[in-house]
């Protein structure tokens, strides 16, 4: 019989693992930077992943210094460093990345001017760069050292103007990428036909092959097509006139309606997928895009247990429905920003631009009903587009003369900005009035936002948005909204507390610091709005307060804006509360 204890015999012993060999080559360097990247990428997030991506980026920094002019090596190291700035919620280490990254891929332009990776991933990280330093403005000595790429120098002007100009050279480089590619795809196509026309009988194997290739090709056409789009809509929001946001807009659409119908040629494509997939610019049935009435019952939070399971493929080949899906979903973020600078230009809103934004996260969502992405985006605009509505008194207005309540700020209704109307006892011709549309629309986002729920319960910011929600709804003056009013409060406060308790060690991926304490400052209000919760208030407050929160940022929130959710007289309760101590 075995015995346990310190003591073991020689059969027990297990050989040391030999110590790999120290990279001393070139190619040495970069065999093991392509390990170290593989293994990152089995490991998808977190810290594991983010290790073996850092010494993957030391192996091909040593690469780079034995040969500093082979343009795959710097290609690697540069995607690397982009990589990384997925691992830190810190906008300096961003920053920091991103320009180092930069470098290196124009360093590789350099030595392979028509490499479309390396014009696709230097589009993509310039058009990151605009992102972050429209967030986050930094110092002018971060500026004098880390802001400069190459001969680019995006010293000078303000954030939006440096980021109008990342987005410009962005564009242009994927214009370059795109114009490679489609030469090489049709060159592939061309290649194809010949080969089928000297040989009949060519074997269903090899067939498929070449179908691969082709759908391989243009797969990636398409992911330029759509980050083409991605950053002229980006630019759309920045310009000055209405004139030229609105030729960009109009620009973006055109690239999504080259890359439907790249995605739609059968020609490039193993097999024919279905077809209601493709069906236009989205137009989906009728009864996708019907928004049921929900009862006057709200259904009371409950602990997040995710019961859905859905097979992983395995399978490396681009799918034509995937690449289908992506375009619909680019085609629905374009016409919200749209919306949101029509009424940055105009003050008005026309209903039409999320009825089509709508149709096209529905033609996602046919096909894949538990995408994340897709339900919280439908949980925005649902709630962005029943947020116009409210703002607004009852009345005869027409759809495109509606004045529409800032729909950049998802959810923010405050009690003074809602609107006091019954709901119609008995809706005619089909027609509900403005107070139930209203309660319909906040219901279906509800809905959304739980289905993501569903699929990643223990999502920080799918929890957060759930309690934006019901206390959105909770704000809301007809009589569906008072009779509820219990629930919702008692929801929200449920879906805060989640949240909280799902990042409130740090732990959780892509929460940051500012993420955590929006969330208590937010579950706080909400409790302050139920009867016998004081202490419990005063309790958020008091974490609120040890996470890093201070009467400074109070007083900066008074003084600009508190934000999407919080109300005013809840961040002056808020501050009386820390200038008297607690």
């Amino acid at each position: 019989m075995k015995k346990f204890g310190k003591g073991s015999s020689s059969k027990d012993k297990k050989k040391a693992p030999k110590e790999a060999p120290v990279p001393q080559t070139w190619e040495e360097y970069m065999e093991e930077g392509v390990l170290l990247e593989e293994k990152g990428e089995r490991y998808a997030t977190g810290d594991k992943a983010r290790r073996f991506y850092e010494k993957a980026g030391d192996m091909y920094n040593k690469a780079c210094q034995l040969n500093p002019e082979d343009s795959d090596c710097l290609y690697n190291f540069g995607r690397v460093l982009y990589i990384l700035v997925d691992f830190t919620h810190d906008p300096c280490q961003k920053l920091a990345l991103l320009n180092a990254s930069i470098e290196r891929f124009r360093n590789a332009l350099i030595y392979d001017s028509e490499n479309p990776d390396a014009l696709f991933n230097l589009g993509q990280a310039l058009q990151t760069h605009a992102e972050v330093i429209q967030d986050h403005d930094e110092d002018d000595e971060d500026d004098e050292h880390d802001h400069s790429h190459g001969d680019h120098d995006h010293d000078h002007g303000n954030p939006e103007e440096r980021a109008a100009e990342e987005l410009q050279e962005a564009i242009s480089l994927f214009e370059t990428c795109y114009t490679i590619q489609q030469r090489d795809l049709y060159t592939a196509v061309q290649e194809s036909r010949e080969a089928d026309a000297e040989d009949e009988k060519k074997p269903k194997e090899l067939v498929e092959q070449e179908l691969q290739e082709l759908s391989s090709s243009a797969g990636v056409l398409i992911d330029t097509l759509i980050s083409a789009s991605q950053a002229l809509t980006s630019l759309a929001f920045l310009v000055d006139t209405r004139e030229l946001s609105q030729e960009h807009y109009r620009d973006a659409a055109e690239k999504l309606d080259i890359a439907l119908g790249v995605a739609n040629d059968g020609a490039l494509w193993p097999a024919p997928e279905d077809e209601s997939a493709s069906n236009g610019k989205g137009k989906g049935r009728q009864d996708d895009d019907a928004e049921p009435l929900e009862s006057d019952e709200i259904l009371p939070a409950s602990k997040p247990v995710s019961t859905f399971r859905e097979a992983e493929s395995q399978s490396d080949v681009v799918s034509q429905q995937e690449k289908i899906c992506e375009i619909h979903l680019q085609y629905s973020n374009l016409l919200s920003s749209q919306t949101d600078r029509n009424f940055q230009d105009t003050g008005k809103i026309s209903e039409g631009l999320y009825e089509q934004s709508l149709k096209h996260l529905n033609v996602v969502l046919r096909h894949h009903p538990r995408q994340v992405e897709a339900l919280c985006d439908k949980g925005d605009l649902l709630g962005s587009w029943a947020q116009g509505l409210a703002t607004f008194e009852q009345g005869s207005i027409s759809l495109d003369g509606i004045e529409q309540w800032d729909s950049k700020s998802v959810l923010n209704l405050g009690t003074s900005d809602v609107i006091a109307a019954e709901p119609a006892a008995d809706a005619k011709d089909g027609k509900t009035d403005r107070a139930s549309r209203i309660w319909q629309l906040f219901a279906s986002a509800t809905r959304a936002f739980l289905s993501a729920l569903e699929v990643e319960p223990q999502n920080t910011s799918i929890l957060e948005k759930l309690g934006d929600i019901h206390w959105s709804r909770s704000l809301l003056t007809s009589p569906v909204a008072l009779k509820n009013r219990p629930m919702l409060l008692n929801n929200a406060s449920v879906y805060y507390r989640f949240a909280w308790e799902s990042c409130k060690d740090g732990a959780a991926e892509n929460v940051d610091e500012e993420q955590r304490l929006e969330i208590l400052l937010s579950w706080a209000q909400v409790l302050r709005a139920i009867p016998g919760k004081e202490e419990e208030v005063l309790r958020v407050l008091k974490q609120w307060q040890r996470l890093g929160g201070s009467k400074e940022m109070l007083a900066e929130m008074l003084e600009g804006n508190s934000g999407d959710i919080l109300q005013e007289d809840f961040v002056e309760f808020a501050l009386k509360k820390f200038t008297k101590g607690l």
